[in-house]
């Protein structure tokens, strides 16, 4: 009898359980693998993104990490202008522009950025914003493993990417901690919420 009332109590509990734990581990698969929603803190892509601000980030196709292991399916796609969601300084998660590719030339001059010897249609920038080159910066360059540091010029070497913040005046970016590896992406905007 009291086998019986067990067995029972333990098939009512698991229909309950059961459906509670396999919701908690898809939720989990997905914000580890698929999205992600992030609150904007700082101000380094205002105008596009201020403070506050809310997005919803995709991440297939990027790395994943999980503690200190990193799990990758597919090697994502990423396009010039893109926002993307990067490991920035001290384990911080940054959000940064994508302004030059792997094999791309880029150039700091006269207070703007030249990919492959051709200035940038960058609509997003409010008029009157300087990029400050590298060697003229305020800011010190900051090693960062895995990155390559970068001067006033230079080619972009393969699995590289040059990023900057749209206030490019108040940003911390690829102008001081280097040309970011492909491991270090974590995502892309996918909808601003």
């Amino acid at each position: 009898m009291k086998n019986l009332v067990m067995k029972e109590n333990i098939r009512k509990y698991s229909r309950i359980i059961l459906p509670v734990f396999l919701s908690l581990f898809t939720i989990l698969l997905i914000r580890i693998f698929l999205f992600q929603i992030y609150f904007i803190s700082g101000y380094s892509m205002a105008p596009s993104y201020k403070e506050g601000d809310l997005i919803l980030v995709t991440k297939l196709g990027f790395p994943a990490r999980i503690g200190k292991w990193e799990i990758s399916f597919l090697e994502g796609r990423v396009n010039r202008f893109e926002v993307l969601v990067l490991d920035g300084l001290e384990e911080e998660l940054s959000l940064k522009r994508v302004v030059g590719l792997p094999g791309d030339y880029f150039r700091f001059e006269n207070d703007r950025v030249l990919i492959n010897d051709g200035p940038l249609q960058e609509t997003f920038l409010k008029p009157g914003f300087k990029t400050i080159a590298p060697s003229l910066s305020m800011i010190p360059m900051t090693a960062i493993k895995g990155n390559v540091p970068i001067g006033d010029a230079g080619r972009i070497p393969p699995g590289y990417f040059l990023v900057l913040g749209d206030n490019r005046e108040n940003s911390t970016d690829s102008r001081n901690y280097g040309l970011v590896p492909f491991q270090k992406l974590r995502g892309k905007v996918w909808i601003f919420l």
